[in-house]
């Protein structure tokens, strides 16, 4: 005849309420860090892509706006796109050359563009020297 087995009925199949509730809480946790670190990935490279066309905004309006011609000081102001800019000016030192039709000057040239991001005011400023010569 054939013998039977008792079946062990101690340890029951499945999840308990209290594991399965555990595991969301976790699940739940690790999900919500990874949003706050994705949500700061977002902003930094939003506010690194603002940064870098700023600085694309400071190059063009320094190299349109600043001649050899227009060194002899002063301020102004404009806008490229959605950044407004301010252009300062300022003459440093003026040197008659040896050839006499013609001087020296040195000017020291600021560009600072403005822009809002996220509700904060922001601003990039370049600064660099110019020299050109101007006819008597």
């Amino acid at each position: 005849m054939g013998s039977i087995t008792a079946v062990d009925q101690s340890s029951p199949a499945g999840f308990t309420l209290l594991e399965v509730l555990v595991a969301t809480t976790l699940m739940g946790l690790v999900l919500l860090v990874l949003m706050q670190v994705l949500s700061a990935t977002i902003r930094t490279r939003e506010a690194s892509w603002n940064h870098t066309q700023a600085l694309l905004v400071a190059e063009k309006v320094l190299q349109e706006n600043c001649e050899l011609n227009t060194l002899t000081g002063g301020t102004y102001q404009g806008r490229e796109g959605r950044f407004d800019y301010k252009v300062n000016i300022t003459p440093q030192f003026q040197l008659t050359t040896p050839f006499r039709f013609k001087e020296l000057l040195c000017s020291l040239i600021q560009v600072t563009v403005f822009w809002k991001e996220r509700g904060a005011n922001k601003s990039l400023a370049l600064t660099t020297a110019r020299t050109g010569t101007l006819n008597k």
